[in-house]
């Protein structure tokens, strides 16, 4: 005689951004699931509708108007770092859980953002597309290089940095900005190789400035045309953060009139159109890949499953937010 069924409904999970194979599996072996990906905002309080737990990386919005056209939502599992695409007061307002999973991916973007320093001072990028073209002009492809050279990085959480030893690592100088100074936090910095200066120290002083910092209401545009100008005309910029840190406007007029050298940008404000930024030699664009390490995003897929395990059944996921 064969075991009875069981009539305990499954969680509705919706899956809207990418994530890691393995942990798609163990989503479907434990809930309910619907993979969308980047669904539009109208389609998207159709589909949550009803469920019970939403995925979502940095791809997809969650406005406080989608979240209220989900009445039977419990938990918004961000499988990544920042939560500025979530609308959290909402969230809290609906009593629902928001959980992420910090840090995990840091080392994959703290190398990522090394790989870009490379790929726009020594003109990687440009050499590969101008050879795919069947273009060799070799003399005009003289890059710069890092050792000895000044990394400035805006924003020494733990991206940062990884940066800074990955920079040290290979013989720069490493200086940085944080938005609290104090004696105690720049002694612990020197201890670890880096110079803590303020911002405008840092744009002026360095040969490569990244930006490592979450976007929130003091780092929204941050670098303006008035930020670039203080940058030295010989100096890069690299953006591994979010595309609101930076006027994209701004950026691309400087850009074109020589006022830096050049850009590498993984975070655009606006993803899946076109950016002006791509017409440029001078600047290398990447889809927002920071986390996109293999060994990464299984990581991360490790710990959502964990904390939606945790959230679904009414206990408090170890990251939670919300």
């Amino acid at each position: 005689m064969s075991a009875p069924v069981s009539s305990v409904p499954r969680h509705k999970v919706l899956v809207v951004d990418p994530i890691a194979p393995q942990a798609l599996e163990g989503l479907r072996a434990a809930y309910e699931v619907t993979v969308r990906m980047q669904p539009s905002v109208a389609e998207l309080v159709d589909l949550i509708a009803g469920m019970d737990a939403i995925v979502l990386r940095s791809g997809v919005k969650l406005p406080a108007d989608v979240i209220s056209a989900a009445p039977q939502l419990k938990v918004i599992a961000r499988a990544g770092n920042g939560t500025d695409n979530i609308d959290l007061a909402a969230a809290e307002h609906a009593g629902v859980q928001v959980f992420n999973i910090p840090n995990v991916s840091s080392g994959a973007v703290a190398e990522l953002a090394l790989g870009l320093t490379y790929a726009v001072t020594r003109h990687i990028a440009l050499g590969d597309r101008q050879i795919r073209g069947n273009l060799w002009k070799k003399s005009e492809l003289a890059g710069m290089e890092l050792v000895g050279k000044t990394m400035g990085i805006v924003g020494l959480g733990d991206i940062g940095s990884r940066l800074a030893t990955l920079a040290n690592g290979v013989g720069m100088r490493v200086v940085g900005s944080v938005s609290r100074h104090t004696p105690d936090r720049e002694a612990a910095f020197a201890r670890a190789g880096i110079t803590l200066m303020t911002t405008d120290e840092v744009l002026r002083s360095a040969d490569v400035v990244a930006l490592t910092c979450p976007l929130n209401d003091h780092t929204r545009n941050l670098i303006t045309a008035a930020e670039l100008a203080t940058m030295q005309t010989s100096s890069y910029l690299v953006n591994v953060s979010r595309g609101g840190v930076v006027d994209e406007g701004d950026l691309y007029d400087a850009l074109v009139r020589g006022n830096i050298a050049g850009a590498a940008i993984d975070v655009l404000a606006v993803e899946r159109e076109p950016s002006r930024l791509a017409d440029l030699d001078n600047v290398v664009l990447t889809p927002h890949i920071g986390a996109m390490s293999v060994d990464s995003q299984r990581r991360i897929g490790t710990m959502l499953l964990e904390g939606l395990a945790l959230g679904l059944a009414g206990q408090d996921a170890p990251t939670r937010i919300v």
